[in-house]
């Protein structure tokens, strides 16, 4: 892990520590008005996606999805609520400089609270390009 990822890693386990989920169980709303947007059985990836509450909607809209999040105790809890939702999520602890970034590898790409990375980040990992691609 880079030293940012370290560093980032440590922030989020500390905010995820409580029992609480920091951003709710709900999903991101500009993402649940997005749904007509999303096919049946499309493999989604999301990024830094925290405790789980978009992975796991879009998990209940029938798509297929993997997740990642740099902190370790924001994907055990987004485990948990997959797990309480019935619903299969692949989660990963990764961050973004770490993660295997494939271009075509997903039918979408979920990227919510991306502004948290810096522009150098973004450009790295790819993310501008996934994110701006349209079918």
């Amino acid at each position: 892990m880079t030293s940012e990822s370290i560093a980032a890693a440590r922030t989020w386990n500390e905010r995820f520590s409580g029992e609480d989920y920091v951003f709710g169980r709900e999903p991101n709303e500009y993402l649940r008005a997005q749904a007509e947007l999303f096919a049946p059985g499309s493999r989604v990836l999301c990024v830094a996606d925290g405790e789980g509450r978009n992975s796991v909607w879009l998990a209940r809209q029938g798509l297929q999805v993997e997740a990642f999040d740099v902190a370790q105790a924001g994907v055990a809890k987004a485990r948990r609520l997959a797990d309480e939702a019935e619903v299969s999520v692949a989660y990963h602890v990764a961050g973004c400089d770490e993660w295997p970034w494939a271009v075509d590898a997903y039918d979408v790409v979920v990227a919510v609270f991306v502004q948290f990375a810096d522009p150098e980040m973004r450009e790295r990992s790819a993310l501008v390009g996934l994110v701006a691609r349209k079918p």
